[in-house]
């Protein structure tokens, strides 16, 4: 049984794709039949199974996004992705064709999740954060401010300020501030404050701030 229909009520994106407003056709969840949601392109976009939705002016479009299971998106989101699982995604967020938003994940505020990207398990992204594509983000990490994920950040992390992470972030790292980690923050490390930060490839932090160089001893 379907649970949504189109409307009348049409917008064009600015690169010329045609999406619907949709109303709800049945009670499920926290929606009535007759509730207005967001806009999609085809029915494909949003499945009729389970509670997944598309609320407010929510944008899912492109013949690869998929909103099914029990995620929700609304706000102002645009997703030409993959969201599933009970994810949710809201606020003036991306996720772009070919990421996936899953599990118990949230997409907050202004963070985008690129192409490619996976966001999943208890993890936020949040603020202005951004997931290049192919990063990972998982477990209970939060990513906030104007972090931006290249490589893994996932356990208990927590990033923030305007790092960029190539590396790995993991256990109960936090890392703020500014500064580059291509190697390896973990356990209770701990970078903070204004100074620029820079962890190489051979490198690791996992107390504190003390960087510690990787020697390779192998003859």
């Amino acid at each position: 049984m379907k649970k949504y229909e189109f409307t009348s009520e049409t917008i064009e994106t600015m690169d010329g794709h045609t999406l619907h407003r949709i109303r709800a056709l049945r009670d499920f969840s926290d929606i009535k039949a007759g509730d207005l949601g967001g806009f999609i392109e085809t029915e494909d976009n949003l499945s009729h199974d389970g509670d997944c939705w598309v609320g407010d002016d929510a944008y899912i479009y492109r013949d690869v996004a998929r909103v099914y299971e029990n995620a929700i998106v609304c706000g102002d989101a645009v997703v030409c992705g993959q969201v599933y699982g009970n994810a949710h995604v809201s606020g003036y967020t991306r996720v772009y064709i070919d990421a996936h938003v899953y599990g118990n994940a949230r997409i907050l505020k202004e963070a985008w999740v690129y192409s490619n990207a996976h966001v999943f398990g208890d993890s936020e992204v949040a603020g202005s954060a951004r997931i290049a594509s192919g990063a990972k983000v998982y477990g209970n990490a939060k990513i906030a401010a104007h972090a931006k994920i290249i490589g893994e950040v996932y356990e208990n992390a927590k990033i923030g300020g305007r790092v960029r992470i190539y590396g790995s972030v993991y256990g109960n790292a936090k890392i703020a501030g500014n500064g580059h980690v291509y190697g390896k923050a973990y356990g209770n490390a701990k970078i903070t404050g204004k100074n620029k930060c820079y962890i190489p490839t051979n490198c690791e932090v996992y107390e504190g701030d003390n960087i510690v160089e990787i020697v390779n001893t192998a003859a």
